[in-house]
């Protein structure tokens, strides 16, 4: 299935280069929609984004060493890398202000992005990301590690089928043959294996500063309206959790009929919600 009609883009940030998918026209405050880990990228958000983007410019980002993303030489993958990464995007499009829209491993990263910059965010969404880590998923891994080599993309795929909870890519050849890269062998990921670096290996790159932000304080701290959409199969939320999120004034909870992969298994539902959200 073709995707639906975009530009891509690229802009430089730090030692890696940023791919992005804009869908839209200026209109609304802008989006930026960022994936989870295992295995999603910005090809996974294409349909939700265009859908979002009916009244305003959505983007949809390859977060770095994902997708046409590069990889960082420097194995810099620090939440305040990723934070200037959607700044270089922003800064790129010339946009003063956005609606984050945040999945999995970089629901995280959307809250703290929240918290440093206040004045830029209008709106926070929150998809189905686990609070009660400091990391997000795939953060705080080993270094140099040589990506699988799957013979096949047939093997690729069923390296992700689970009992539950499998992403798209375990079923779905088309978008597993746009998440691989064909080397000697057979087929790697375009994912970075060191994507849970999360402090820079060169001399002389800044030490990060909110690798480690507790992400309930955060939360606390953020006075713009919150949106958290969870999969009502999905195992990502604790019961606790849940409750907790309640307590939240400026924070609203739905939910859809999905395991954890949103995007690609309840696009509609998850487009009406957050339609919903920003009109308010």
């Amino acid at each position: 299935m073709a995707l639906p009609a975009h530009t891509s883009h690229y802009v430089n940030s730090g030692d890696v280069t940023i791919h992005y998918r804009l869908f839209g026209k200026p209109g609304a405050t802008p989006m930026i929609v960022l994936h989870g880990a295992a295995y999603f990228d910005s090809y996974d958000w294409a349909y939700v984004a265009s859908k979002l983007a009916s009244d305003r410019e959505v983007v949809a980002m390859d977060m770095r060493g994902f997708g046409k993303s590069t990889w960082s030489p420097s194995k810099d993958y620090s939440t305040d890398a990723k934070l200037d990464d959607m700044r270089a995007i922003m800064a790129d499009r010339g946009w003063k202000k956005i609606v984050p829209m945040v999945h999995s491993m970089t629901g995280r990263i959307g809250i703290i992005f929240t918290d440093a910059y206040p004045d830029v965010v209008e709106r926070l969404v929150v998809c189905d990301s686990a609070t009660g880590s400091n990391r997000g998923a795939g953060e705080g891994g080993g270094l140099n590690a040589a990506p699988p080599i799957f013979a096949s993309i047939e093997d690729l795929m069923k390296s992700f089928v689970r009992k539950s909870q499998s992403p798209r890519i375990a079923n779905d050849r088309e978008r597993a043959e746009a998440a691989a890269r064909k080397v000697e062998g057979g087929y790697i990921l375009t994912r970075d294996p060191d994507m849970g670096s999360t402090v820079p290996q060169w001399p002389g790159i800044r030490t990060p500063k909110l690798n480690d932000v507790e992400i309930w304080d955060a939360l606390a701290r953020i006075t713009c309206p919150i949106r958290v959409v969870r999969g009502l199969r999905s195992d990502r939320y604790t019961p606790e959790a849940i409750e907790r999120l309640k307590t939240y004034k400026n924070l609203t909870m739905t939910e859809v009929d999905s395991e954890h992969d949103l995007p690609g298994q309840a696009p509609d539902a998850l487009v009406a919600t957050v339609k919903e959200f920003l009109a308010r």
